[in-house]
């Protein structure tokens, strides 16, 4: 496979089969991407879920087409964009409809839809959703216009429990695990059944299979992949999240080939232990939260992250001194720098510290 606008693919492919495999080629992987030299601005993206939403695609192809002609791809790093309309896309599939603030276009969200959990039960996802039809038709644009030069990525797809709060409301649904536990599990059990289906119309709308998947974490592989979550999780205590989550966490990391699990926040640290024995999860992505010391700064949650064989994503560091310090803490197996905006020669550099120093 060819990439205009990747010109060592096949080396970095190489990396990343060597990662999945959970083996160390040279050195760990390193997502970074840096600005051409002499390049104009790239174009606003600020927009990006409002321009799908209402179906102005053309003027996203066209930021695509202007951030292709201005992006250096260096490591590991691939050119990825997604068909993403926005966080509770999937919460659209079963009713809900996507609301704007003009003052907020880069971000968007849904009303609570269902005043009665078992009153709504059985939950059917539609096809017929604005949203679920602008995504297929939106994929299919994608995949067109990123032959031979980028790869249409998986969606930010907040299913399981994360759907259903946003359906039904935060406060709502917390309530209702202790109102009706029973159709709080038949409700999961009815969005459950639905991730194969969305992930599998994604895939091939987007021109995937074959091809390649990413997804909204930086993260690429030759088969079926995605950012798996529950922000949810932050919100009921480890029994709950036994009985109701897991199961749906662990079914979505086994239908895929490999996977990251977002893990959000310290109020989602309690069901760390759950989530890491989930065999099928390949990554953990910690992300602390506003206010938090920077995820990096964890030792003891990466530490154990890894003592349970996870791999890592390591971002937010401020320096390449960072990194370094980093580095000599962790096991390079299974570790993924985001480490962006150096130009390519002192990038070089420190590619041959890691391979000098893993």
């Amino acid at each position: 496979m060819e990439l205009s606008t990747k010109p060592d693919f096949e080396r970095a492919r190489a990396m990343w089969k060597a990662y999945w495999a959970k083996g160390v080629l040279k050195r760990p992987l390193v997502w970074a991407t840096a600005t051409r030299p002499g390049a104009k601005n790239v174009l606003d993206h600020n927009r990006k879920y409002y321009h799908a939403v209402t179906a102005q695609y053309e003027k996203e192809l066209a930021v695509i087409d202007e951030t292709l002609a201005n992006t250096l791809y260096l490591a590991e790093s691939m050119p990825m964009f997604s068909p993403d309309h926005g966080p509770d896309q999937y919460a659209t599939f079963f009713g809900g409809k996507l609301e704007f603030a003009e003052a907020s276009p880069a971000t968007n969200w849904v009303h609570p839809v269902i005043d009665d959990l078992e009153a709504a039960l059985p939950l059917a996802m539609s096809e017929t959703s604005p949203t679920w039809k602008s995504l297929m038709h939106y994929s299919r644009l994608l995949a067109e216009h990123g032959k031979g030069r980028y790869f249409v990525s998986m969606c930010d797809l907040h299913s399981n429990a994360d759907a259903l709060s946003a359906l039904r409301g935060p406060q709502n649904f917390c309530m209702d695990f202790m109102d009706c536990p029973e159709a709080v599990g038949e409700a999961m059990l009815q969005v459950r059944k639905t991730y194969p289906k969305v992930h599998e119309a994604l895939y091939q709308a987007g021109g995937m299979e074959g091809r390649g998947c990413g997804g909204w974490a930086p993260f690429w592989c030759e088969g079926r992949y995605a950012t798996i979550q529950s922000d949810f999780l932050a919100l009921i205590g480890p029994e709950q999240g036994r009985r109701y989550v897991m199961p749906a966490l662990e079914e979505e990391a086994e239908y895929l080939d490999h996977c990251v699990l977002h893990f959000d926040g310290p109020g989602a640290l309690p069901h760390l232990d759950d989530v890491l024995s989930i065999k099928a999860i390949d990554v953990i992505q910690w992300v602390p939260g506003e206010g938090q010391k920077p995820m990096w700064e964890w030792m003891d949650v990466l530490k154990k992250c890894q003592k349970a064989g996870k791999g890592l994503q390591i971002y937010g560091l401020p320096n390449v001194e960072a990194l370094k310090r980093v580095h000599k803490e962790l096991s390079p197996e299974g570790l993924m720098y985001v480490f962006g905006g150096l130009p390519e020669a002192e990038l070089a550099e420190l590619l041959g510290w890691l391979e000098k120093n893993t």
